[in-house]
C-alpha cells in the first residue's frame, strides 16, 4: 500500500515491494517512489519525479519505507540547492 508524507513544500509517495529471490528468514523489501509538489497531478508528464531501490534489501516493508523517505529527503534537499534534479557525480 502506497505511504506518504510531506517534506520542504513536495509530497513524497512511497510504496515498499516484496523482494522476490531465495527464501529468506526475514521478508525483504524494496521500494518504489515518486516525489511531486503538493497537490499536482502526478500521472502528467513532467509533474513528478519517479526514483526506486530495487538493488539494496531491507529486512520488512518499514526499514524500506525509512529508506525510501531518507532518499526523497535527499534529492529534494538537493534539488533546493542545485536547482537540478540531476544527481550529482562529483569526487
Amino acid at each position: 500500500m502506497w505511504d506518504h508524507t510531506e517534506h520542504e513544500g513536495f509530497e513524497i509517495w512511497v510504496l515498499p515491494i516484496p523482494a522476490f529471490g531465495p527464501r529468506s528468514p526475514e521478508p525483504l523489501f524494496h521500494y518504489s517512489g515518486y516525489i511531486c509538489r503538493h497537490g499536482a497531478d502526478a500521472h502528467v508528464e513532467g509533474r513528478s519525479i519517479r526514483f526506486h531501490d530495487l538493488m539494496r534489501n531491507y529486512i520488512g516493508p518499514d526499514a524500506a519505507l525509512d529508506a525510501a523517505y531518507a532518499d526523497a529527503r535527499e534529492r529534494i534537499d538537493r534539488f533546493r540547492a542545485t536547482g537540478s534534479w540531476a544527481e550529482s557525480h562529483s569526487g
